[in-house]
């Protein structure tokens, strides 16, 4: 709509299309050209095209067997949408890259064939960038700061992105509980402001600024749905609520002999039965948020968008299924066992997973060191927040094994909610993934 002219009546037209879902992809088979390296010049206003240095890039590239390729939405559009959509899709000139180059129309029906058909939020495969309820207006607004500052910084990022895959074929999938979408913020670190670095050890202090953070730019009353604050709750007298509501947690680089644990980010996490108007709501208020303020140090934030490549702040390392699943930050025991590796200390977790909506493991370690390079000893964690005039509460490292495969996030115990209890899966053998 930019290059076209950006008439403002074409506008209603994408705002109804980032209202909706994201779509179903179908494509047929394809054929994937080998890899060459091309030399191409660093793109310098200040110099001549010869003068330029020369850098190595490849320009990976397919070819459909058939070209068609289908995005199916579930809504159908209004005629007076349809007809700015089509006067949008004429001068569509390329999809994603430049070099894409397409011819896009409104479809009614598929044409028959062996399609592959890909879903939006599948666990895992092919990260796919989607639109979203006020995308519009952020890329006009940052357009115009980007023109009147010159600015980088202004420049839009790539958005949000969604997983896409093809539906399982087993009937079985894995088992999900309470909790389903991570919304990931990075650490930015800039010449100006570089921002301390930390590890697992300062969890509670960094998810308690992020909570604080996401509540100040929620709507207000916050929800009880953000807050976690049933009705009536005070500060003076808060009252948890019973209902689901959002989880907090740390993002570390764990998991490899070279891990250090040191933080890279951190996530909101998302239950599995939020509205659409709930998640936006949440997408809003966590995107709103630039700073995170903790008493040794502040962090620049930033939404971890689809040009992201470390694995600790892709969703899917966290979503993931797996049937072995072990503690990066340390479980919570909301009793007080007499043994904290015992039997009645293995009952309480195999409880907690059921609240979590999990089956009960069928085999459970407790201990003290951690199954994951680059975390610290459980003991190494500070205590876990207690009530008014209760003990301190126990907390250990679990490792737990499933019968079925279970999809993450999976986090458990009485710390859940503000980052605690975090499970990352483990390969079937117990070694380090």
């Amino acid at each position: 709509m930019g290059d076209g002219g950006a008439e403002d009546e074409l506008r209603p037209a994408l705002e109804w299309l980032e209202q909706q879902d994201p779509p179903a992809i179908l494509f047929d088979p394809h054929t994937t050209r080998r890899l060459v390296q091309a030399f191409v010049s660093v793109n310098d206003a200040e110099t001549l095209p010869e003068d330029r240095p020369r850098k190595g890039r490849t320009f990976p590239s397919a070819s459909l067997s058939d070209p068609d390729v289908y995005f199916i939405w579930d809504a159908s559009p209004p005629n007076d949408v349809r007809t700015k959509l089509d006067r949008i899709l004429l001068r569509t000139s390329s999809l994603g890259h430049s070099s894409s180059l397409v011819s896009v129309e409104l479809a009614e029906t598929v044409k028959p064939g062996r399609l592959t058909k890909w879903r939006p939020g599948a666990s895992r495969g092919v990260r796919v960038r989607i639109p979203y309820s006020g995308r519009i207006h952020e890329l006009v607004e940052r357009h115009r700061r980007f023109e009147q500052s010159g600015a980088k910084i202004h420049r839009p990022g790539a958005g949000r992105t969604t997983l896409c895959a093809e539906p399982a074929t087993s009937r079985e999938g894995p088992i999900r509980g309470m909790f389903e979408r991570l919304i990931v913020l990075k650490q930015v670190k800039t010449k100006e402001s570089k921002g301390p670095s930390t590890g697992l050890r300062s969890t509670l202090s960094v998810t308690a600024a992020l909570r604080g953070a996401v509540m100040k730019n929620a709507p207000q009353p916050v929800p009880e749905y953000i807050s976690g604050h049933a009705p009536g709750s005070t500060p003076d007298a808060p009252l948890r609520s019973e209902s689901p509501h959002l989880a907090f947690i740390p993002l570390a680089n764990v998991g490899s002999r070279y891990s250090g644990g040191e933080l890279l980010g951190v996530a909101v996490v998302l239950p599995s039965d939020f509205t659409r108007e709930q998640r936006e709501v949440c997408w809003r208020a966590v995107e709103s948020v630039h700073e995170l303020k903790m008493p040794w140090g502040s962090w620049n934030v930033e939404i971890a968008d689809a040009e992201e490549e470390r694995r600790t702040l892709l969703p899917e390392t966290w979503t993931r299924s797996g049937i072995l699943w072990s503690t990066v930050t340390p479980f919570v025991f909301d009793r007080y066992p007499k043994d904290l590796y015992g039997a009645e200390a293995e009952e309480t977790v195999r409880q907690a997973f059921a609240r979590f909506g999990l089956p009960e493991p069928c085999e459970i370690d407790l201990h003290y060191n951690p199954w994951h390079f680059g975390v610290p000893k459980a003991p190494a964690f500070p205590p876990a927040p207690a009530c008014p005039g209760k003990p301190q509460r126990y907390h250990c490292h679990v490792r737990a094994r499933f019968e079925r495969p279970v999809a993450g996030p999976v986090i458990a115990g009485a710390g859940r909610f503000y980052g605690y209890g975090l499970f990352r899966a483990l390969p079937e053998n117990g070694g380090p993934k």
